[in-house]
């Protein structure tokens, strides 16, 4: 559908519906202009057709922002309490566990615990964040799954490296025998 628009008794130009809009609600195209397009049997002011403009979302300054809300009521449970008490100690996010046992994983080729090291390295990034954000509660629970992430991926390791040792020893005497050693 094309828009004619006028003013003055000069016509501005044809143009979409969209774009009509947007030129509109930028200003470009003013309430008073008049408008016509297929249907209508007179020319008719723009605020009548297309009602008040909508001028862009602008970002708001900070003093036009809501207030902070106040912190929950006491009795409410610690997970929803996001605000960090004043003593509240940063957990430890066990990165470098988590890094260790996904890197043994990779050069042991062993996928179960190389899914544990990735999970805990994901959950020992949240750590901070956690606590930053407030949630102190959450950034433990964080901490905690991540390192016992990382301790079980190291489990399996340890549990599975007699058969990546055995597999190891089977394929170097093979492939000796296989070259006349």
């Amino acid at each position: 559908m094309t828009y004619h628009i006028a003013r003055n008794n000069q016509q501005l130009g044809a143009f979409s519906k969209e774009d009509t809009l947007a030129r509109y609600n930028r200003g470009e195209i003013l309430p008073t202009d008049l408008v016509w397009t297929e249907g209508m049997t007179t020319w008719q002011p723009a605020s009548q057709v297309f009602g008040a403009p909508v001028p862009a979302a602008a970002t708001p300054s900070p003093d036009m922002l809501p207030p902070v809300p106040p912190p929950l009521a006491t009795g409410a449970p610690a997970s929803f309490n996001m605000t960090p008490s004043s003593g509240a100690q940063r957990p430890a996010n066990s990165l470098a566990l988590a890094i260790v046992s996904t890197v043994l994983s990779v050069l042991s080729c062993n996928v179960i615990s190389l899914v544990l090291g990735i999970l805990s390295i994901i959950m020992a990034a949240q750590v901070d964040k956690k606590f930053t954000a407030g949630d102190t509660a959450g950034a433990q629970g964080f901490a905690l799954t991540a390192k016992i992430l990382g301790w079980v991926a190291i489990g399996f390791l340890v549990l599975l490296l007699p058969f990546v040792v055995i597999g190891f020893v089977r394929g170097f005497a093979g492939a000796m025998q296989h070259g006349g050693y």
